[in-house]
């Protein structure tokens, strides 16, 4: 994945940062030295354009925001599917509290989990993963819907989040029609 500042950063009290690509192992530990060369802000927040890549890293980046406080944002007709869309799910702003924000030209992907390593795990390492989820999406307070919408969806293909079930998801959702959330 690929960090650089993002434009939003028009505010003194915003730390905007676009993160686009695929999300590799070490995403996490390039994104902490990036945040170090910043000016450090009142709120941090990541926005995405990825179509996803390693789940792990995709688990790792959201706990790290969810313990930084960093917010997540999809935006600009951009996509964030797969693994993005799982770290996605750890924006958390500075009380603690779920903050994630999409806006009416972009979309937000899940799927079920893929293992392009081993094409044919055993039982006990797909329950392993599904765990993982599970406790990951506990751990930063994700809606239950969205990780059954993703095991429910084939490897092959994207479940995109309808617009209109955004903002019953606890999904801040912008609209760029007229430049105001529509509901947070």
């Amino acid at each position: 994945m690929d960090f650089t500042e993002h434009s939003g950063t028009i505010s003194s009290n915003l730390t905007a940062v676009f993160a686009s690509g695929e999300i590799f192992p070490g995403d996490t530990e390039k994104l902490t030295r990036f945040l170090t060369h910043l000016p450090v802000r009142k709120n941090t927040a990541i926005y995405f354009a990825s179509p996803g890549g390693n789940l792990y890293e995709g688990i790792k980046l959201g706990l790290y925001f969810r313990k930084n406080d960093i917010k997540t944002v999809v935006e600009g007709a951009s996509d964030c599917a797969s693994a993005c869309a799982i770290a996605f799910l750890g924006g958390t702003d500075r009380n603690g509290k779920p903050w994630r924000s999409s806006s009416s030209n972009s979309r937000l992907g899940f799927h079920a989990f893929s293992n392009p390593g081993d094409a044919n795990p055993n039982s006990d390492q797909l329950q392993s993963v599904v765990s993982d989820l599970l406790s990951y999406g506990k751990a930063v307070d994700a809606p239950i819907e969205l990780l059954i919408s993703g095991f429910a969806t084939p490897s092959s293909d994207i479940y995109w989040v309808p617009q209109n079930d955004v903002c019953k998801l606890g999904i801040k959702l912008w609209s760029v029609d007229t430049n105001a959330f529509l509901c947070n």
